[in-house]
């Protein structure tokens, strides 16, 4: 039998694929981006971060290796990324806590560093690495774009916090010292944390209870009548 003659009705066409809505699209991406986090650090906090491969990142996750590098070009942007989600949720516990809205300077740090130990308390291992990765000179964790924006954001909600407790207008060595020797301290209770024994870290937060109170103190003192 032959093939359709001139005048037969052409054959239709077979429907082009839709593309999934960018809601849904937007969607998959960021569920991908966390199956991917959660693999690595899983893998950060059980093999050590520099014997962890991306290879075995994508396997862990379900995903081709191209598909972790399409998301993070290595895994020091994975740590940043987690860093940076940590900052957020640290952040975000101290805005949105009423009671800490007329609380002291004092209480209101000890919440920011109370809710950073508990974000990285499950990956204590991946953070000592990863504390002493930054501290190397090509490092992206310590040296990068990224990490200074992130350093920055961190100290300016510090900043806010410190403006928040003192007088309109009135100058003060907290407010021009207060965020640069904050950032030091945390540095220092990071690595009080890193070392502590005590169950569940109580000389830790007993630590910053204590450090915190002395170190606004004096900075008070600094400012002038």
């Amino acid at each position: 039998m032959s093939t359709l003659s001139h005048g037969s009705v052409p054959m239709a066409r077979p429907a082009a694929r839709r593309r999934p809505p960018a809601g849904r699209r937007a969607r998959h991406k960021q569920l991908t981006r966390d199956r991917i986090v959660a693999a690595a650090l899983a893998l950060f906090q059980s093999k050590g971060f520099e014997e962890t491969t991306t290879r075995a990142i994508a396997r862990r996750a379900r995903v081709a290796e191209g598909t972790v590098f399409n998301y993070f070009e290595t895994k020091e942007d994975i740590a940043l990324h987690f860093l940076e989600l940590e900052v957020s949720h640290a952040i975000a516990a101290v805005r949105n806590h009423r009671r800490l809205r007329r609380a002291s300077l004092e209480e209101k740090l000890f919440a920011l560093l109370e809710s950073q130990i508990a974000f990285l308390a499950p990956y204590e291992r991946f953070i000592g690495a990863a504390f002493v990765q930054a501290l190397k000179p090509a490092s992206k964790l310590g040296w990068s774009r990224q990490a200074a924006e992130l350093r920055t954001r961190y100290l300016a909600f510090v900043q806010e916090l410190i403006e928040e407790s003192l007088p309109k207008g009135k100058p003060s060595a907290l407010a021009w010292f207060g965020p640069p020797a904050f950032w030091i301290y945390y540095l220092g209770v990071l690595l009080y944390w890193l070392h502590d024994a005590s169950p569940g870290k109580q000389h830790t937060l007993a630590f910053i209870d204590r450090s915190l109170k002395l170190g606004v103190a004096v900075l008070r003192k600094g400012t002038p009548a």
